[in-house]
């Protein structure tokens, strides 16, 4: 009973919390950075009606799938869409009833193996994993790995780092293509050569800069920012394949101003919000649209991605619990 009525008491606190205002609020749950969010704040501001006021959440992926769920399971959120990088989440919600189908007519360009095909999610951006290092600590390329695999060599005993998948949605699609690749031998090599997964992205970036482990698996976003500081960490892009980070947005089924939230959504696939994207270091989903700064252009970077698909992402979905466990004691144990 107690439970009861501390959702009715939180739903009525939201409400009237939206009606004091003199605006509608549509909220935004997001992990894009916040300097991304600073560009997009005004243009998706005078694109809503007059009457809307826009607010935004943001904080990790993992952070804003506990604080979305623990709002739920109270009986309301706040959200009306969510913007992360953790496409896992997004089929679970799916698959809970938890999103409000919409197949945008602004996200016509989107590869459709990055667009749910009951349309409860669409690609809005591609992070992808790379191997970042350190340009002072290999002076010599050829001293490089070349592809994922030859992360396994003895030669790089105690040199690679990589975010805990645990923690990171980023992460944990790594993990989940490359064991599909090369099996769960290639992850017993890792731990033989020492591999640490801990932390996040940023996390893999320090280790890198401070040479404790001058290489590691990581988003090339990351290591786009630190070369822009004037860093000496650079990416290299294995020949068997970048790893796509499929970083998807959608309408909470629940929301108040779901036609409000329709808006808002396709003004995210505007050249507007995608350019914004791409000066975040990422990389658009609408193909005609720039690449990051120093980056490797995406038709390139396409050619030799490795595979993903719904079916991609039901298979692993199905699997990540036996992924993850797998990978703890394989790894980090």
């Amino acid at each position: 009973m107690k439970t009861i009525q501390a959702s009715l008491l939180l739903i009525v606190f939201l409400l009237s919390a939206a009606s004091c205002s003199g605006k509608k609020k549509l909220w935004i749950y997001t992990s894009i950075y916040k300097e991304v969010i600073e560009t997009m704040r005004e243009p998706l501001q005078k694109a809503m009606p007059a009457d809307v006021e826009v607010v935004w959440f943001q904080s990790g992926s993992e952070n804003i799938a506990s604080k979305l769920n623990a709002e739920l399971a109270a009986g309301a959120t706040r959200a009306d869409l969510v913007l992360t990088s953790d496409p896992f989440w997004y089929y679970e919600l799916k698959q809970e009833g938890k999103l409000l189908p919409y197949k945008s007519p602004a996200a016509k360009d989107i590869p459709d193996i990055y667009v749910d095909p009951d349309g409860a999610f669409a690609g809005v951006r591609l992070p992808v994993m790379v191997i970042g290092y350190n340009s002072r600590y290999f002076a010599n390329e050829s001293e490089l790995p070349k592809n994922w695999k030859d992360l396994a060599d003895p030669r790089f005993k105690r040199l690679i780092s990589m975010p805990n998948p645990l923690e990171s949605g980023s992460s944990f699609t790594a993990i989940a293509l490359l064991q599909k690749k090369y099996g769960w031998d290639f992850f017993e090599k890792l731990r033989s050569n020492d591999i640490i997964a801990a932390g996040g992205n940023s996390s893999v970036i320090t280790r890198i800069e401070t040479r404790e482990r001058p290489l590691g698996i990581v988003l090339l976003e990351n290591v786009l920012k630190a070369w822009d500081k004037d860093s000496p960490v650079r990416p290299l892009y294995p020949a068997d394949g970048t790893i796509p980070v499929l970083s998807p947005i959608a309408i909470l089924r629940d929301s108040r101003n779901p036609d409000l939230a329709k808006i808002a959504y396709d003004w995210f696939f505007t050249p507007e919000a995608q350019n914004a994207i791409v000066l975040g270091s990422m990389y658009s989903l609408v193909e005609t649209a720039p690449s990051p700064g120093r980056a490797k252009p995406y038709a390139e970077l396409k050619a030799s991605m490795m595979p993903w698909s719904a079916e991609i992402l039901a298979q692993m979905y199905a699997e990540r619990a036996s992924i993850k466990s797998k990978f703890s004691d394989t790894v980090l144990r």
